[in-house]
């Protein structure tokens, strides 16, 4: 079973990201990346602070990366090279927005089209948990 840190990656620092950061944490998730913390939202910027040896060692100790694309597919060569690497070291990788033809192949990759339909993921499961949880503690 995969552990829950897990890698957040974006082009910027957004209010998707921000959004799925906080219901990955109320669901039980640690956060493995620091570049979106205290960053101002500025793309310019955003890029020196994750897509770097720093960034790439945040990941290798994380189980998963997610993935937010945005709606116009800025650095989806960044995005695709974390994502890449993610693989290679065997962990799972959730990529939000428009589906890559190359990335469909694995298994390790889990495809949404929106970031809350990712988050209404997240809350399912984290609900799912709780109710079988629930019920063997009734029985």
């Amino acid at each position: 079973m995969r552990g829950n840190d897990v890698y957040l990656e974006a082009p910027e620092l957004s209010q998707e990201l921000l959004n799925i950061k906080w219901t990955l944490l109320s669901a039980g998730f640690r956060i493995g990346s620091t570049w979106h913390e205290n960053q101002p939202n500025t793309s310019t910027l955003a890029s020196k602070y994750h897509w770097n040896a720093a960034g790439v060692e945040q990941l290798q100790v994380c189980d998963s990366l997610v993935v937010i694309c945005g709606k116009d597919d800025r650095s989806t060569s960044e995005l695709a090279m974390m994502a890449g690497f993610a693989l290679a070291r065997g962990l799972k990788v959730i990529w939000i927005g428009r589906t890559v033809k190359y990335l469909k192949a694995f298994r390790a990759v889990c495809q949404f089209d929106t970031a809350e339909d990712y988050r209404k993921h997240i809350l399912q499961q984290m609900y799912s948990r709780s109710v079988s949880t629930t019920g063997r503690l009734a029985a």
